[in-house]
């Protein structure tokens, strides 16, 4: 049982790994929507598009060998303490770097996301369509196509 408990630790290490890759790329969109790059914004998202699809295999790893280990509603918190003694040490640490890199994941994403929706209205309010008509003109008249 203890090779499989093992087995566990190494992968959400590497859940952690992904965590502070995504980190990184976040900061990256930060940086590159403020200085209007949209080339590096693009090249982020793909980045991002591949460590997404890491996570989604790690996912399915992961709640396989929490079957495995009997510990499917054993919160991610709590999992250190259902180790073997020897181990629940190293068990404890590394689910608290795996916390500490989603917690800095989740403010990068988050500022990311602000920076990004702040710029997007932006841009929105420069599109003539989105402007006021000067004094005295009518507004325009929108239409909206619907097509199946």
């Amino acid at each position: 049982m203890s090779d499989l408990h093992t087995e566990f630790l190494a992968l959400l290490a590497e859940l952690g790994g992904i965590l502070g890759n995504l980190t990184g790329i976040a900061r990256k969109k930060v940086e590159a929507t403020r200085q209007g790059d949209l080339e590096v914004l693009n090249q982020c998202m793909k980045e991002e598009q591949v460590f997404t699809l890491s996570l989604k295999t790690l996912e399915r790893k992961r709640a396989g060998m929490l079957s495995q280990l009997q510990l499917e509603q054993v919160p991610l918190n709590q999992l250190w303490e259902h180790y073997p003694q020897g181990m629940k040490g190293q068990a404890r640490e590394t689910i608290e770097d795996l916390h500490t890199q989603y917690q800095a994941y989740e403010s990068a994403a988050t500022a990311a996301r602000t920076i990004m929706e702040r710029a997007l209205r932006d841009i929105e309010r420069m599109m003539p369509e989105n402007q006021a008509p000067p004094p005295g003109e009518a507004p325009k008249k929108r239409r909206t196509e619907f097509r199946a």
